[in-house]
């Protein structure tokens, strides 16, 4: 898992060659890759505000110093937001397909938004220090690539027309995980 993590993120193009090839099953992408990685930021930022608290405007004096259940809460959302973003993704990416000449291919969509997804996981590490998290947006520039070369590798769009692919499905994700993240807040879920 590590190992393709690393090539996925440091080297894609060959990794992403073979991915295409292995054709993996989306069952085994989840409970073997998205899940495992997925804690990696959720406990780095449980871990962060258990130990530096909450400090949003710079490192310092924290605004707030949360309670255990809090942690967990925010950590368990965290955890959770982050799995279905993927499948919001790849659901993005199996919608818009046939625009770009591709079938709606569940499989195909879900590797890529789960293995183009590595980065964040990866460099979720460093929300040990809460205030880092605006280090993230230059990893999910690195994302919307991988995303990129993924739907180049397992023929989704062609080399040309895949930036466009990307962004349109980003826009979709945006709006499904605010539409999400409402429904979820007016049930007090959130």
């Amino acid at each position: 898992m590590l190992r393709r993590a690393f090539a996925v993120t440091f080297a894609p193009r060959r990794e992403w060659e073979a991915i295409a090839r292995e054709r993996p099953d989306a069952l085994a992408v989840l409970v073997r890759y998205v899940l495992p990685l997925a804690a990696i930021p959720a406990v780095a930022w449980m871990l962060g505000l258990a130990v530096f608290g909450l400090e949003l405007v710079g490192p310092g004096e924290p605004i707030a110093r949360l309670g255990p259940a809090t942690i967990l809460r925010t950590g368990l959302a965290a955890y959770l937001g982050s799995i279905l973003s993927v499948v919001l993704l790849a659901g993005a990416f199996a919608l818009i397909a046939p625009m770009y000449g591709a079938g709606r291919n569940w499989r195909g969509a879900w590797t890529v938004a789960a293995f183009g997804t590595t980065p964040v996981w990866l460099f979720g590490v460093v929300l040990v220090k809460p205030v880092l998290i605006v280090a993230m947006l230059a990893v999910l520039l690195h994302c919307a690539y991988l995303y990129h070369d993924g739907l180049c590798a397992l023929r989704f769009a062609r080399e040309g027309e895949a930036p466009e692919y990307v962004a349109i499905a980003l826009v979709l994700l945006l709006a499904a995980s605010t539409l999400v993240g409402g429904l979820l807040s007016s049930l007090g879920v959130l």
